[in-house]
């Protein structure tokens, strides 16, 4: 090869390297404007995302304290409802106390109609036999009656009657005391049981009487009286179902005497103690009122 082919194939391969490079430069252009494209859609969308972000954070951040009222208005409702419930069961506590005590006074009437019949009937007896006294009396120290020796014989005086004993009947002693207690009369109602508990120490219904014995010292105000009565029904009707019942309104007493700590300690020892009792909730709705 000489050096006249040389310089053709030199020339031959620059003509050729000056028709590809636009074409070269060009797809080089291209690539980059697609890169550039890519990358600014890119940064749109990352802007875009971060605006989502920041919307979404200022929406959680209004959101959160509208939760947190939201939980705060649903525990207050629930704790209203559980109060709500307490005051119901108090109220159907008091009415079955107040039929109770209808039904008391109705047996107590009816007893005392038949005691009135009973007396009624004595004095009935009484009456004839001093009728019969005084006309026998009469007729001994009448003038014109025969007298003695001839032949007629003077009745023979009876003897006075005796008043019969009044009946020692537990009921009728029991359902007088709670007639008192259910119109308010509380010091007779204290008579009435404590004269109940010492003629019929035995009776089922003692530790019954002694807890309405403390009733109405709290009825009455009388709130030192009351602890101490609400104490003999703990202690001498341990086990009984008015246990939980005696150491519930003991706590209630307590209260009334400014002792919170003495009331808390009641209260608790009825939900540690008697779960299954009427007292249970009764004794939770008061710690949780002494609680707020």
């Amino acid at each position: 090869m000489n050096v006249r082919s040389l310089t053709r194939a030199g020339l031959l391969a620059i003509v050729v390297a000056g028709a590809f490079a636009p074409a070269v430069a060009s797809a080089q252009n291209r690539e980059h404007q697609q890169m550039f494209a890519d990358l600014r859609m890119l940064q749109e969308q990352t802007q875009q995302l971060r605006l989502a972000v920041a919307s979404l954070s200022e929406t959680l951040a209004k959101v959160g304290p509208r939760i947190d009222e939201q939980a705060g208005a649903t525990r207050k409702l629930f704790a209203d409802q559980g109060l709500e419930i307490g005051a119901l069961t108090d109220n159907a506590r008091v009415l079955r106390e107040k039929l109770d005590a209808t039904n008391v006074s109705l047996s107590k009437e009816a007893h005392e109609m038949e005691t009135m019949r009973q007396e009624l009937a004595a004095q009935r007896t009484l009456l004839t036999q001093i009728i019969t006294l005084l006309t026998a009396v009469s007729a001994a120290t009448d003038p014109s009656a025969p007298a003695a020796g001839t032949g007629a014989t003077p009745p023979a005086a009876s003897p006075p009657p005796t008043a019969p004993a009044p009946p020692q009947n537990p009921q009728r002693a029991f359902d007088s005391a709670f007639g008192d207690y259910a119109r308010g009369d509380f010091d007779m109602t204290i008579t009435g049981f404590e004269y109940y508990i010492k003629i019929f120490p035995t009776s089922p219904d003692a530790a019954k009487a002694r807890f309405y014995i403390a009733e109405s010292y709290y009825g009455k105000g009388g709130f030192k009286e009351a602890v101490a009565a609400y104490e003999q029904v703990i202690t001498i009707h341990k086990g009984t179902d008015w246990e939980p019942q005696a150491i519930y309104k003991q706590g209630l007493t307590y209260e009334q005497l400014g002792q919170t700590a003495r009331a808390r300690t009641n209260w608790e020892l009825v939900r540690r103690s008697f779960p299954d009792s009427s007292a249970y909730m009764l004794a939770t709705q008061a710690l949780a009122r002494i609680n707020k």
